[in-house]
């Protein structure tokens, strides 16, 4: 992963929780992580990461979806996942809309003509809950899902500050 440069954004595009979503991410995530948490401001589910971005590329990106219509389709999460190599907590579905995995590979394609390559693993949906967790994950099921109407897709700064990544939203696509 390159660190920006003085000229350079580090960006993402991702699904930006509404207040009534981020506040039941946010009780998920201080029940089962406590102080490790991800912030409640910068909880999101990453679409498509595109890293350091100068000004000409994030204009090549944004003509590239200029157009993006975002599908109609609900987020049912449902169950928590650890991944034990860098050590996350994170909150996902057990059945994710195939929608959404078509909104992400037309993000890919849309981007590819601008010079962006996808990274090689697999688009997994998931909200990361915390960070440098110790694991395993929590193995008892959520009671009641967080369901989640997806309106848009947000283009989103990662700015860092001396408390940690704080997330701005630079822009959204709205659904169709």
């Amino acid at each position: 992963m390159r660190v920006p440069t003085g000229d350079e954004r580090r960006l993402f595009l991702a699904l930006w929780p509404g207040d009534a979503e981020r506040r039941q991410l946010a009780e998920r995530a201080a029940a089962v992580a406590g102080r490790r948490r991800v912030r409640d401001a910068n909880l999101h589910l990453t679409l498509v990461f595109l890293g350091a971005t100068d000004a000409a590329r994030l204009a090549a990106y944004e003509a590239a979806l200029t157009d993006l219509a975002v599908p109609s389709l609900e987020l049912s999460l449902d169950r928590y996942g650890y991944w034990p190599r860098p050590r996350i907590l994170w909150l996902g579905s057990s059945h994710t809309p195939p929608e959404l995995y078509e909104l992400v590979a037309e993000l890919h394609r849309r981007l590819r003509g601008s010079g962006f390559a996808p990274e090689r693993r697999a688009f997994q949906a998931h909200i990361t809950l915390a960070r440098k967790f110790p694991g395993p994950a929590p193995i008892h099921p959520l009671i009641m899902p967080i369901r989640w109407r997806v309106e848009d897709v947000a283009l989103v700064e990662s700015q860092e500050s001396p408390e940690g990544s704080r997330y701005r939203v630079l822009r959204r696509w709205p659904g169709g």
